[in-house]
């Protein structure tokens, strides 16, 4: 069982990352369209990542 601590810590790293991450997707200066076909190309890759890691026992 993870601790409360250990999950408090996560939860505020992984915030910072998606900040971190928003910020440079802001600096490229893409259009709204860019950047939902860019998310789209991303969890399309990590949902078909995640899929073979499954079948693969991961």
């Amino acid at each position: 069982m993870i601790a409360l601590g250990t999950m408090a810590v996560s939860m505020l790293a992984l915030t910072g990352w998606l900040f971190l991450n928003w910020r440079a997707l802001q600096s490229h200066g893409l259009s709204f369209e860019q950047k939902t076909a860019m998310a789209v190309g991303w969890a399309v890759v990590i949902a078909l990542l995640a899929f073979v890691l499954t079948r693969m026992g991961y």
